[in-house]
């Protein structure tokens, strides 16, 4: 079983880094692909920003872990689960998900994986 820490702000900082680079290949590739014939050039673009997605999502679902509030149990998710769980940032990173231990649904605590 995996430790987990609470998040720093290098943690944070790194995450907006992901941000920042995924929102440059969305419009770098966006621009680069403006001359493209229509149909052609936005399935290529869309082809590059799902497979951007996924490597997203696949990358915080590896780092990540989460607390449930109401029992304290830490624990993993899916990748899919990751994409498909409601997310915020009131209060600290939370994700809306169930708890495989005491098997209720709550904002879950963010937390990051040691390594």
């Amino acid at each position: 079983m995996s430790t987990f820490r609470e998040p720093t702000r290098q943690d944070r900082v790194k995450g907006l880094w992901y941000l920042a680079a995924y929102l440059a290949m969305v419009v770098g590739t966006a621009v680069l692909l403006i001359d493209v014939d229509w149909p052609v050039g936005f399935v290529v673009w869309l082809v590059l920003d799902f497979a951007a997605v996924a490597l997203l999502v696949r990358s915080n679902a590896r780092h990540s872990g989460y607390r449930c509030p109401l029992c304290g149990h830490e624990f993993e998710v899916s990748a899919f689960t990751e994409l498909v769980s409601p997310h915020g940032t009131g209060g600290g990173g939370w994700t809306y998900l169930r708890c495989p231990r005491c098997d209720r649904k709550s904002r879950a605590k963010v937390l990051v994986r040691e390594a």
